[in-house]
């Protein structure tokens, strides 16, 4: 008896799902074999072509990422996600303007997305935009409040500002959530440099160094 072929639809959600699982795994390679895959059976399906982007960029191939996320966006600019993916690889590629408009479009489709709030908060801080990175930096932690990498951002953004005594909290929030983050041990060290404690400057500035030696 003859098998029942698979529809089109039918076969691309079976690669979408194994894509799914895959990038979940940390497999993003096996999932782009499966969305190659997926690929040849539906050039024009927006979800084949966001999740491409999305694996090429976990493998660092930003600028294929954001042709991938381009079509996708393309054919479904409702898809809040694929401006959130492509501003990210617009962050990775240093393109801040495009990144700060890729996630400002994503908020306005999904104003829930954390990412994207972090995302146009650091994008904003390259821009020399240190309130306007901060009301990011804080809208992320309100969705995501155990985020260090949006304490570690804001921190930033404050210490720019002027505002020394909240760039040390949050900082020092950072270091909470992780005591490996060396960066913002460094950063804190600036940070208490700048009012004048070397003592704490110096202690933070040897930890960091310390974390640095050992990872070689």
């Amino acid at each position: 008896m003859t098998a029942l072929r698979q529809s089109p639809s039918t076969a691309v959600a079976g690669y979408l799902q194994r894509a799914d699982d895959q990038i979940g795994q940390g497999r993003p390679e096996s999932a782009l074999a499966e969305l190659d895959l997926a690929y040849l059976v539906a050039p024009d399906d927006a979800g084949v072509r966001y999740r491409r982007g999305k694996a090429l960029a976990l493998l660092g191939r930003f600028e294929a990422a954001v042709a991938e996320l381009d079509a996708a966006i393309g054919l479904d600019d409702r898809n809040g996600d694929a401006w959130l993916q492509r501003g990210l690889a617009h962050l990775d590629l240093e393109r801040w303007g495009d990144a700060a408009a890729d996630c400002s479009r994503a908020l306005e489709l999904d104003a829930a997305l954390a990412a994207a709030w972090q995302g146009r908060g650091q994008a904003r801080y390259r821009l020399g935009q240190y309130d306007d990175a901060v009301a990011d930096f804080t809208a992320a932690l309100c969705r995501r409040p155990d985020d260090a990498v949006s304490r570690y951002g804001r921190g930033l953004a404050w210490r720019e500002a002027g505002r020394i005594a909240d760039a040390i909290a949050d900082f020092t929030a950072a270091i909470v959530l992780n005591d490996r983050y060396t960066v913002a041990y460094v950063a804190r060290g600036k940070a208490y440099a700048a009012v004048g404690d070397l003592m704490a400057a110096r202690a933070d500035w040897a930890v960091a160094a310390q974390m640095l030696h050992q990872s070689h």
